[in-house]
């Protein structure tokens, strides 16, 4: 989430300097959304990467390791 949230701003920033000023949404948005998460414990960003494919438990750990 971290690295996630952190490229976004970055990102966003970079190309409202650079770019073109409407892309400042992008950080703004995105500091919008760490406010909420963190006043009501709900992120929808980690929600989504949760839903991830490769977040699945099938790639977690090899079968083998469930039993031991």
């Amino acid at each position: 989430m971290q690295i996630g949230t952190g490229s976004l701003a970055f990102l966003g920033t970079l190309l409202g300097l650079l770019v073109s000023p409407w892309f400042l949404i992008v950080p703004a948005f995105v500091g919008a959304g760490l406010t909420v998460a963190g006043i009501t414990g709900f992120c929808g960003m980690a929600r989504i990467l949760m839903r991830a494919p490769w977040n699945r438990a099938v790639y977690a750990q090899p079968n083998w390791a469930q039993t031991v």
